[in-house]
């Protein structure tokens, strides 16, 4: 994540992220991608496969995990976001038990590159009411 020095000037044709930020995304390969993701991408040729955790900038509260797929050839991008909650308490150990949770992929047209793509797809997410 690059933070803008103070007396750098924003150029008109730089985009706006809005509410959220990101690190850096890293690729990862298919198969450390959520299976719904893989599923909904299947059949595309030349796929590469993102991850990146998602903070909402107001509260700096982490948001989950997105992984998006981009598919340069076709200019489509397909992403969904990972979630995690607390469902119960271990009877044993007494440690939380998680749950593991995923939207359902979102395709749209993107050609822009990956971090375009992630922002776009976060912009729906908020949205749809499930971002801030």
């Amino acid at each position: 994540m690059r933070e803008q020095p103070i007396s750098e000037a924003v150029e008109d044709d730089e985009w706006d992220p809005g509410p959220v930020m990101w690190p850096p995304e890293k690729e990862i390969e298919a198969s450390s991608a959520h299976e719904s993701l893989v599923k909904a991408v299947a059949g595309s040729r030349g796929v590469r496969f993102f991850t990146a955790y998602i903070v909402d900038v107001p509260s700096d509260c982490f948001l989950g995990d997105v992984q998006m797929a981009i598919d340069d050839v076709a200019g489509e991008a397909c992403g969904i976001l990972l979630t995690r909650h607390v469902t119960g308490v271990d009877a044993e150990t007494g440690e939380p038990v998680l749950t593991d949770e995923a939207t359902r992929p979102f395709k749209f047209p993107c050609a822009d590159g990956v971090e375009k793509a992630i922002s776009i797809f976060c912009k729906n997410l908020s949205l749809a009411g499930i971002f801030p």
